[in-house]
């Protein structure tokens, strides 16, 4: 496991989606560390000095492959005073200080896997579904939950990993769908589903062909880390079985 480093970076490119969700990539003074997919980070508004304690800050996780390490990527959403104050204060240009990496929230592609994400949570994924090849031999489900269709992040990825790995699929899930959606290849269709409402275990269920092979791994807010929780324990998944990316 790499040595967490302190890293001093800017904000090179910044993206509102609207509601307060945004994408944020941080071009780095400095290589970072090897990390893995799945890892994340502590970022600081703050500028910090190697004489003094590290300032307040909040985790993050690495949306951004694992390869790339002079330019890292992270999603939020503005859910409290410090995601307030990054609203505020990020700007193009603007100083910041990475702490990284950390975590062990590493997704097993020896296994069928299902990827269960809502909002943000999907960065959590991002790294490990741009790692995957056209050969990779397990079944990926990506479930996602999003507010709006405008809040899908990824999407370029998304798509284009449809067409490039067969065994990847993706179920959408809108709270408020509208004609905003983005347009989807008819190549990929097939193996993309549009859902209204949040994600459900009982939706997800009947698109496992073997629910025991599968490992399931959540990412998101704390009420839907809950209720997907409760879903699997109600289809007796083994608790070994599930995983959560929960700091």
């Amino acid at each position: 496991m790499a040595i967490a480093r302190k890293i001093r970076c800017r904000v090179e490119h910044l993206l509102g989606l609207g509601e307060g969700v945004y994408t944020v990539d941080l071009r780095l003074e400095s290589p970072a560390p090897a990390f893995k997919a799945g890892q994340f980070l502590h970022l600081t508004l703050d500028e910090y000095s190697p004489s003094r304690h590290w300032p307040e800050s909040r985790v993050f996780s690495i949306a951004s492959p694992s390869e790339q390490r002079d330019l890292i990527q992270i999603c939020y959403s503005v859910k409290g005073h410090y995601t307030t104050r990054m609203e505020r204060e990020l700007a193009i240009g603007v100083a910041v200080w990475i702490k990284l990496p950390f975590g062990d929230f590493f997704v097993d592609d020896t296994q069928d896997v299902v990827l269960l994400a809502g909002g943000t949570g999907i960065s959590a994924f991002s790294a490990f579904i741009a790692s995957l090849r056209p050969g990779h031999s397990r079944d990926v489900l990506l479930a996602y939950g999003v507010r709006r269709p405008s809040h899908w992040l990824f999407n370029d990825l998304i798509i284009g990993q449809l067409r490039r790995v067969p065994r990847f699929r993706v179920a959408l899930y809108c709270e408020q769908p509208d004609s905003s959606l983005p347009s989807v290849p008819s190549d990929v269709t097939p193996r993309l589903d549009y859902l209204s409402g949040r994600i459900a275990v009982s939706s997800i269920w009947p698109r496992l062909l073997n629910h025991a092979a599968h490992c399931f791994y959540l990412s998101g807010p704390p009420e839907m880390l809950t209720c997907l929780s409760d879903g699997l324990r109600a289809q007796a998944v083994a608790t070994d079985m599930v995983r959560i990316d929960a700091w």
